[in-house]
This record gives structure tokens, C-alpha cells and sequence, in this order.
């Protein structure tokens, strides 16, 4: 009788967060996501909810990008098997030529999902350039009118701004970043500590406004048991059943949702009722990579924090993340 109460109210949460889902009207976010889909599964995660949002009109996908080398070479296939299952194998995709400098991991799910599921794309070394993909792009859209939602090291972001900053100034209207701590850090976060240079790059030199998601906002909200309930031939799924987490597998009770909070506040931005928004600083990031809030009136920088009970935020990204493909020739295919 308990469990069955308890179904009843995930259930009720998850429709709870549907309607929240529906109720916009705004025009598609045009979207590219920077991502390390090899050490943990969030990365999998974020890249389901930004599908399920696509599929209801809520953002375009334009691109996925990784950084974070993998030494299995298989997190461009990964990508790209998460892609197919949803109905989009021909999104653009790219691989970090130049790489992060530290934490470097072998994958405990990428090569599965190159293996178990359908995808084409090849290793990470044979993908096409990020920097290229990131380049093309761009270039292809409305001035002003593109996020880039990172969610791994800032490998990518440096080497755009280096070498284009032009177009990243014509083109891109706000960087979404997971990464660091906030209002200081204890240590470097992983994203941070993978490339300390190039965060540190970024922080002081990209000229738009930078959104910075700490890690202590995905700490709160953990999602993925209820990936539980969705096929056997879901990636996603399978990337929960094989990543471990404080001694389970993380379907079995779930994870820490670092990157899918700061991608649903890429397309849906500071909804009330669900963020605060501090501003009037910047982010700055010290030589070991721990990162600090320092007032900075004239700032394009600001952090963001959980705004009242962090379940409500979590149903809302869980029931993104278990919603089905829309229907086509393509997506869910086993």
C-alpha cells in the first residue's frame, strides 16, 4: 500500500511538471550544447531534457559539442546514439581537437551506448572539429539569437573566443556554464579543475553574459530513478544503469543534476518560481581553480540559486528526461 501511495505521488508530481512544460509560447531557444558525455551521466541527462523540450517547440538544437577528451573515444558516438534515439541522427557534432589538460577518464557508459545503440558518427578523434562545427554554425544563425549551454570543461569556449570572438559577438546572446561554486568554492569544481587555464580564460575575457551554475545547484536535485519506468533500448536509460554513484548504479535512487538544471534554465531562463538570479559581480577563477563572487557593478556575470523546494525543480527535470521520443521514422528505434 505504501509503495503504491508513493507511485501515486510521483505521479502527481510528474503531471504537475508536464503542465508546467506546455505553458510556453515564446519561439524556439536556438541551442548548442558543449558537453563531456564521459564521466558522468547528467551529461546524458541534460542532453534528453534539451530532446524532450526541442519536441515540444521549446528550443532547436543546433549542435552538440564535446570536450573532455575520453579515452575510450566514444563520447561523440554516445552523443550521437542519444540523438538518433530521439529522431535527430543528423545533428551536427564535434569533438575538442585540443583538449582539456587534467581529469581526462575512461567512460563508464560511452562505449556502450556506441555499441548497444545506433549511431554512425566514428571515433572522437575522426569527428568533425568543435571548433569547426562551433564556426559553421554561427555563422548560420540570426544575429543575437543563439545560447551555448557548457556543461563540462571550457576547452570549446576558449578556443571560440580566441578565434572568433567577432562571431561570437554578433551571434550569441547568452553562455549558460556549469561550473564552479558559488559564492566561493571549497575546491575546484571538476569542470573548472579540468581546464583551469581555459576557464579561467573565459571568465575574464568572454565579452556576453555568462550565466554560472555551481555545483551546489545540481547537488540539490536528484534525478533518474524514474528512468526506471522507460524502455530497455533507452540510452539514457543505460547510461544510468552503468555509471556508478555512491555505490549503486544511479538509476537506483538517482543523481545529482548538475548539468540539467543549467540546461532547462538555457531554454527557459529564470523562471520566478523556480530561480533567484544574483547579479551586480563576476566570477573569478585563481590558479588552482577554485572560483569566487566578487562585486563587479558593470558585470555581464551572474550566478543562479534554487528558489524554494528543490523537489519541485527536480520533478520537473525528471519528467523531462523519461519523456518518450516524439513520434517518426527515426526516434526510439531499438
Amino acid at each position: 500500500m505504501k509503495r503504491a501511495f508513493q507511485h501515486l505521488a510521483l505521479l502527481i508530481l510528474f503531471s504537475a511538471a508536464l503542465r508546467l512544460s506546455t505553458a510556453v509560447a515564446a519561439p524556439p531557444v536556438q541551442l548548442i550544447l558543449d558537453t563531456d558525455m564521459s564521466g558522468d551521466c547528467d551529461d546524458a541527462g541534460a542532453l534528453a531534457l534539451l530532446h524532450a523540450l526541442a519536441d515540444q517547440g521549446e528550443c532547436q538544437l543546433l549542435a552538440v559539442v564535446v570536450n573532455r577528451k575520453d579515452h575510450t573515444g566514444a563520447s561523440a558516438a554516445a552523443c550521437d546514439a542519444i540523438n538518433t534515439f530521439y529522431g535527430r541522427p543528423d545533428l551536427a557534432i564535434g569533438t575538442d581537437k585540443r583538449g582539456p589538460t587534467a581529469l581526462q577518464r575512461t567512460s563508464a557508459f560511452a562505449r556502450a551506448l556506441r555499441d548497444e545503440f545506433p549511431n554512425d558518427i566514428g571515433p572522437d578523434d575522426r569527428a568533425p572539429d568543435a571548433l569547426d562545427v562551433y564556426r559553421r554554425v554561427l555563422a548560420s544563425q540570426p544575429d543575437g539569437s543563439v545560447v551555448i549551454c557548457s556543461v563540462g570543461a571550457f576547452s570549446n569556449l576558449a578556443e571560440l573566443w580566441r578565434n572568433a570572438p567577432e562571431l561570437v559577438r554578433k551571434k550569441v546572446r547568452q553562455l549558460v556554464v556549469m561550473g564552479g561554486q558559488f559564492p566561493a568554492s571549497k575546491q575546484p569544481e571538476t569542470n573548472i579543475a579540468t581546464h583551469r587555464d581555459a576557464a579561467r580564460f573565459v571568465a575574464d575575457e568572454w565579452a556576453g553574459e555568462i550565466v554560472w551554475h555551481g555545483w551546489e545547484v545540481g547537488t540539490a536535485l536528484i534525478t533518474g530513478a524514474a528512468l526506471r519506468q522507460v524502455p530497455a533500448h533507452n540510452p539514457v536509460r543505460r547510461a544510468y544503469e552503468l555509471k556508478p554513484f555512491a555505490g549503486r548504479p544511479a538509476i537506483q535512487g538517482g543523481q545529482p543534476s548538475w548539468d540539467q538544471g543549467a540546461a532547462l534554465f538555457a531554454v527557459r531562463g529564470a523562471q520566478p518560481e523556480l530561480w533567484e538570479v544574483v547579479r551586480g559581480g563576476r566570477v573569478r577563477v585563481d590558479a588552482r581553480g577554485d572560483t569566487a563572487w566578487a562585486i563587479d557593478p558593470a558585470s555581464h556575470h551572474c550566478f543562479v540559486k534554487i528558489k524554494g523546494d528543490p523537489r519541485r525543480l527536480t520533478a520537473v527535470i525528471e519528467a523531462l528526461m523519461v519523456q518518450p521520443p516524439r513520434p517518426g521514422p527515426a526516434a526510439g528505434r531499438p
